[in-house]
């Protein structure tokens, strides 16, 4: 079975045959600003970590890695992504091979339901409507956990977003959109103290929803996860014949796969924040896995392959799906949305979209 590969270390990626090969370097990696030579990432150590190019289903680069333009090409020929991300873990680019699934008329049906208000707006509201009912789902089921005070500051969270809720069915307008599904996430952020002050939670403050810089530990965790949670999305989209360029709820611009962002919203809640809620809660993730830099709080090496590991498991992980009757994998949730959303982009009366629920 094919699966994603995390390299940490640096070095340099080279092939033989249908091989891959992983040549360690020595020395400590410079942070990208602080390193305009150019150099190649160090001296190789003699270690090779060889994997079979057939169980790679992407890879993910976080460490100082060479490679060359015959090794992409042979990525390409395989159908595997490549994910970049900097010294400090953020996501920086995604080599993407060239689309290998294509289908003109589902292209020109993404456009035409860009470009029609109508059916743009009715794609925007269920992005909302389901990522903002996941968000409750998650609040629902930390309310009947906790007690007294922390217990009042989720049920208030929740009045809040169930209020902003009840407005999506009027809203004509992206825009608006937009605003209720932030003002739900600020409501949602506000009741992470409550969920988090106990045990090693107790260590992490958090006030409000910060990017660029993150400001203290947990907004660097949301953003760490929200850039895996954006490229496993990526992956996903890319292997159906979806445009990952032509998106309904965010805005499509330059140098990003808005559609990636739009679906990716819908997943938060069960990936990315329920992950860090069990990391945070149990302790495997600490304030020494955090370092400053340039006014903000970013991730070390350590915390991020902490992180990693649990995200790896989690996308592992199961549910029993009631139309299906099988387990999937929550993975392949999000390949299954892409399904989805071809099926209304292809016939919206017969198959209308309805963005995914959490059930359990």
């Amino acid at each position: 079975m094919k699966r994603p590969y995390y390299l940490f270390s640096n070095g340099r990626l080279r092939r033989r045959q249908n091989t891959l090969f992983f040549e360690k370097t020595a020395g400590e990696r410079v942070p990208d600003d602080q390193d305009e030579s150019g150099a190649s990432s160090g001296t190789p150590t003699g270690e090779r970590i060889p994997f079979p190019v057939e169980q790679v289903e992407s890879l993910y680069f976080f460490g100082e890695v060479d490679l060359n333009s015959k090794l992409l090409t042979f990525l390409a020929r395989h159908d595997i992504p490549a994910h970049f991300y900097d010294y400090y873990g953020n996501y920086t680019g995604t080599y993407i091979p060239r689309d290998f699934l294509h289908s003109g008329r589902l292209r020109i049906e993404q456009v035409l339901h860009y470009v029609r208000p109508k059916r743009r707006i009715y794609l925007a509201r269920a992005f909302v409507e389901a990522a903002t009912y996941n968000l409750l789902r998650v609040l629902r089921y930390y309310l009947n956990r906790l007690e007294g005070e922390r217990q009042q500051h989720v049920a208030q969270a929740i009045e809040i977003v169930k209020a902003e809720r009840a407005g999506l069915r009027e809203t004509q307008e992206v825009a608006q959109l937009m605003g209720i599904e932030g003002r739900c996430r600020d409501a949602y952020y506000q009741a992470w103290p409550a969920i988090l002050q106990d045990g090693p939670g107790e260590a992490f403050t958090f006030t409000r929803r910060e990017r660029r810089p993150p400001t203290n530990e947990l907004n660097a965790l949301i953003s760490f996860g929200n850039s895996l949670c954006y490229t496993t999305t990526i992956r996903q989209i890319h292997r159906t014949a979806l445009d990952p360029t032509i998106s309904y709820l965010h805005e499509p611009g330059f140098r990003r796969f808005s559609l990636a962002l739009d679906l990716s919203e819908i997943f938060k809640p069960l990936l990315v924040d329920r992950t860090i809620f069990r990391l945070v809660k149990t302790g495997q993730i600490t304030r020494k896995h955090f370092e400053p830099h340039l006014g903000g709080i970013y991730m070390n090496e350590e915390g991020r392959k902490i992180f990693v590991q649990q995200w790896d498991e989690r996308l592992r992980q199961t549910v029993y799906h009631r139309q299906l009757e099988r387990h999937v994998s929550y993975e392949r949730l999000i390949r299954l949305e892409c399904y989805k959303l071809i099926r209304h982009l292809l016939d919206p009366k017969q198959e209308p979209y309805r963005g995914w629920h959490m059930w359990w």
